[in-house]
């Protein structure tokens, strides 16, 4: 392989493409190292450089050594050929020299023009080796690149690898022996599009990907192009390279959910939720897909949290994806990630979904039941064969999460009404939990509230006040139709009002109304038997005491007591006057 300073023949070509605009008579122009060995050649009809050293093996019989101090001599018997020579000099050393043969001798255009091109020549050995130097087989950069935390390649316009630093060596798993003054096609022989190409485009590739099949296994990449030219003309490029693992690693803590609920945070004393705990633990020890089921507001996600905390994947991705939440046209995306250029609008170097960077871990699929049936495919796809496909893309990559998902629908029946597949159901459901509804929980919302209590203070930054008994009271009847959530949110609502206690007027109108009508309907069942156990002999007497009680239920408003006896007003205001009911007057 011919070996020359980096732009020499770059120079060559360019300077001697002007040779034709003369009318020199001159062929070739032939560029020959110190030792009279052939180079190449300019062939001035085809205006292009050639490399055929038996065209040109002329120059072996020549006796160089005989005319080291010749501007021109002649070459045969019959002195029909002129040779003319011109070094190339840097440093006081000539370097190489430019020959040509001529059937004129002492031609002063010829000796002009190969002035000219050898001083271009010199010229470009002083400076261009410059850049290549610095960028491709530089000791200073060895000993720079060493010290990064990702791969850095060098690669001059020929194709040929000049350089990789230790952590390159490292991601490929090849020895630099292996790597350096290779073709990077034979090293990475499935590099495509070339890197090469950015020497034409002249522009950087930032954050691409590729897949290599190497000894060491597949290997995912990222990696970016940085094309060099000095004075117009290509040098290399750079190419700076990480494994998509590694990446992994560092988005983790910027798109998941850190999970920080354990077992031991949930609090409660109920059987329900002690049973519960105890199948959650279990399924903890498994790599099985789980489904969660409960109302809204249960806490599905806390007891995902402490499933994920307490199996072999804690410490890795937890990724929570609400499928709710995201539009019905980016589902797919959100999901697995596109490629560049998938779709209009998407981003330039493409997007990792959630499931690749949630590799290695947990992936929390909340209100599974609302998720698209055409997704639903794809997801089972995902579970069965443990590789996703970025939109847009063809390259399966592999990937390793445990499914747990949530619902508050009843998943038997949406599959039976079309709207969940029977396939996934199944996938997804080879351990069940089921969340108690806070009204399920007996027992529990005393502790619940005392501590939610807390949490609101310190949160708002506010003295923690007491729960009357009464209010308690209340709580405990409630029915709690948006669960935990509800309470919480019940809790934080009356710290702000209330000063040293929490009474029962510092709960919301629809909590406290409700327990009002619920002790109305008490009373009112109450006053049902005792008028069946004083065995009232006179209906009259029976309708007097319902209607004094039902008045004082109301505090005397006749209206309201109409509409509860279920008779028009002033039918009950002459009942009124009929038995002499009067107010009871309190002393």
């Amino acid at each position: 392989m011919i070996t020359l300073e980096y732009g020499l023949l770059d120079c060559f070509q360019n300077v001697c493409s002007s040779i034709g605009k003369y009318e020199t008579g001159i062929s070739n122009i032939i560029l020959v190292s110190n030792l009279y060995t052939y180079q190449c050649h300019y062939d001035v009809q085809e205006r292009k450089i050639e490399f055929n050293e038996d065209r040109m093996n002329w120059v072996k019989r020549v006796k160089w050594n005989e005319y080291t101090n010749s501007s021109s001599f002649s070459f045969g018997d019959s002195q029909s050929e002129w040779i003319y020579i011109r070094p190339i000099s840097h440093k006081g050393e000539h370097k190489y020299f430019l020959v040509l043969k001529h059937p004129e001798k002492n031609q002063k255009k010829i000796f002009q023009i190969l002035d000219l091109l050898a001083k271009q020549l010199s010229y470009q050995i002083v400076t261009q080796p410059n850049l290549s130097s610095l960028f491709l087989q530089s000791t200073y950069q060895q000993q720079i690149t060493n010290t990064i935390d990702e791969g850095y390649l060098t690669v001059n316009k020929k194709g040929i690898i000049t350089f990789i630093n230790k952590t390159g060596e490292n991601i490929l798993g090849l020895e630099d022996s292996k790597i350096t003054d290779q073709p990077l096609v034979d090293v990475l022989p499935n590099f495509y599009p070339s890197p090469l190409e950015t020497l034409h485009t002249k522009g950087n590739w930032v954050n691409r990907e590729v897949f290599f099949d190497l000894p060491k296994g597949k290997i995912h990449l990222i990696f970016s192009v940085i094309p060099l030219f000095e004075s117009g003309l290509p040098v290399g490029v750079v190419i700076t390279f990480k494994e998509m693992k590694i990446i992994m690693k560092k988005l983790e803590s910027l798109v998941s959910i850190q999970p920080i609920f354990q077992f031991e945070d949930l609090i409660y004393k109920s059987r329900a939720m002690y049973e519960l705990v105890k199948t959650a633990k279990v399924a903890a020890k498994t790599e099985s897909n789980i489904l969660i089921e409960g109302e809204s507001g249960t806490g599905k996600e806390l007891i995902a949290q402490s499933i994920h905390n307490q199996s072999q994947r804690k410490g890795k991705p937890f990724i929570v994806i609400d499928c709710s939440s995201i539009p019905r046209d980016l589902v797919e995306s959100e999901l697995f990630g596109y490629v560049d250029g998938a779709f209009t609008g998407a981003r330039k170097g493409g997007r990792l979904g959630k499931f690749e960077v949630a590799n290695g871990g947990t992936v929390f699929l909340d209100e599974i039941g609302e998720m698209p049936l055409e997704i639903q495919v794809k997801l089972l796809r995902v579970l069965q064969s443990r590789t996703i496909t970025r939109v847009g893309g063809h390259e399966p990559i592999p990937n390793n999460v445990r499914i747990i998902a949530a619902t508050n629908r009843n998943l038997e029946a949406e599959v039976e009404n079309d709207n969940f597949r029977l396939d996934l159901y199944y996938r997804l459901n080879v351990l069940q939990l089921t969340v108690p509804s806070l009204r399920e929980r007996d027992g529990d919302i005393p502790l619940l509230a005392k501590t939610l209590v807390e949490v609101a203070a310190n949160r708002t930054n506010r003295y923690s006040p007491k729960i009357s008994v009464d209010t308690m009271k209340i709580l405990e009847s409630y029915s709690w139709p948006g669960n935990i959530r509800e309470l919480e949110n019940v809790i934080e609502r009356a710290i702000l009002i209330a000063h040293d206690v929490i009474e029962p007027e510092h709960l919301p109108k629809n909590i406290f109304h409700a327990d009002q009508l619920d002790n109305q309907r008490k009373h009112e069942k109450h006053l049902t038997l005792n008028l069946t156990e004083k065995n009232v002999n006179s209906f009259r007497g029976m309708e007097k005491e319902l209607i004094i009680n039902t008045l004082c239920s109301v505090n005397w408003n006749k209206s309201q007591a109409a509409r509860k006896l279920g008779i028009s007003r002033s039918n009950l205001y002459e009942k009124i006057a009929k038995y002499h009911i009067e107010p009871v007057k309190e002393f």
